[in-house]
């Protein structure tokens, strides 16, 4: 079983999914054993700041298996096309945490 952490929410397979919001204490504990897929260095440094550990940038294509579980980071505004936003952009923009779970 693999915990990933996300900075989109996306199903990477086909499959049965549970997608349901957490708290950032939540997050936490979930960041600590995950897996880093965040492709953009703005949400990466925005993720270790707000998790308190350290996300690196890995642009990792993620397929997730029954069992497996990821921390998604959901920005919860829709951005302008072609933007990309660096940590303090990120930061101040309206966002939620998410646990998606595949269930088979």
């Amino acid at each position: 079983m693999k915990i990933y952490i996300l900075n989109t929410p996306v199903l990477t397979d086909y499959g049965v999914y549970r997608f349901e919001k957490i708290t950032i204490e939540e997050a936490r504990i979930m960041a600590r054993h995950a897996v880093s897929a965040v492709g953009h260095q703005g949400a990466a440094a925005a993720l270790s700041h707000l998790l308190a550990v350290p996300i690196e940038t890995n642009r990792k294509q993620v397929t997730m298996s029954p069992g497996d579980s990821a921390l998604v980071f959901k920005i919860t505004k829709r951005l302008p096309e072609g933007a990309i936003l660096n940590a303090e952009d990120t930061l101040n923009m309206p966002f939620e945490f998410g646990k998606l779970e595949r269930l088979s």
